[in-house]
């Protein structure tokens, strides 16, 4: 199973983790996984200011409260919780309020 963790301050995306394999399908054909893992490195990508940890997963943290980032953050959220919705067994997130 995937893992999200999203890190909220007064609403604000301030970091997240995201790690696992989604085990829908073999390796080089999960679709969950390669859903999750593009957007994730799409918006990770995109973020400006943002300290990150690619070691074993996606860590990313210190995200500056810019209003490119918040966009780029409510869309990762946003788009991640469409694919829980719909692999439930295979995603799960949760958000941590600071």
């Amino acid at each position: 199973m995937i893992k999200a963790v999203f890190y909220l301050h007064k609403k604000d995306v301030i970091g997240y983790d995201i790690s696992g394999h989604a085990q829908f399908a073999a390796k080089g054909s999960d679709i969950v996984c390669a859903a999750v893992s593009v957007l994730s490195q799409a918006v990770t990508n995109e973020l400006s200011n943002a300290t990150l940890n690619d070691d074993d997963g996606i860590s990313v943290s210190l995200i500056e409260p810019n209003e490119k980032n918040k966009v780029l953050c409510e869309m990762l959220v946003h788009s991640l919780r469409q694919i829980e919705d719909r692999y439930p067994k295979n995603l799960k997130i949760n958000i941590d309020n600071y």
